[in-house]
C-alpha cells in the first residue's frame, strides 16, 4: 500500500519497511521512508512558555473536537501495520494533563 501526500512520484528505492513490498509507507520528497508518527493528543498545556503560548492566550480546543482513544489506536494500528511505523510520539501541549492518556497508552502498546 502507498499512501499519497500530493507529493510527486519517486522513483522506488528499494524494499519497503518491516519487508513490506518495494513501494510500500510513507515516503518524503527526498526518496526517505518515514518510520515515525508524531500525534499530538491535546493542546492544552499547564505551562505557559512563551514560544509555544504567547502572553493574549490561544483558545483551547473543545474535548470534542480531540481524537478519542480509539481514533488515535486506529491511526497508529494503520501507520504500524500498513505504512511501516517504528516510532511513537505522543505530543501536545503537555500530553500528561490528558486526563484518559493511560487509556491512549494501553491502546497504542
Amino acid at each position: 500500500m502507498s499512501v499519497s501526500l500530493g507529493l510527486p512520484r519517486l522513483r522506488d528505492t528499494g524494499p519497503g519497511p518491516s519487508g513490506a513490498p518495494a513501494g510500500a509507507g510513507l515516503m518524503d520528497r527526498h526518496g526517505r521512508r518515514a518510520t515515525d508518527l508524531r500525534l499530538s493528543v491535546i493542546d492544552k498545556c499547564n505551562l505557559r512558555c512563551t514560544y509555544c503560548m504567547p502572553a493574549g492566550g490561544l483558545p483551547w480546543l473543545p474535548a470534542a473536537q480531540l481524537m478519542t482513544p480509539a481514533e488515535i489506536t486506529r491511526i497508529v494500528r494503520v501507520g504500524v501495520e500498513q505504512l511501516g511505523v517504528t516510532e511513537l510520539r505522543l505530543t501536545g501541549g503537555e500530553p500528561l494533563v490528558r486526563a484518559d492518556l493511560e487509556e491512549i497508552v494501553a491502546g497504542v502498546r
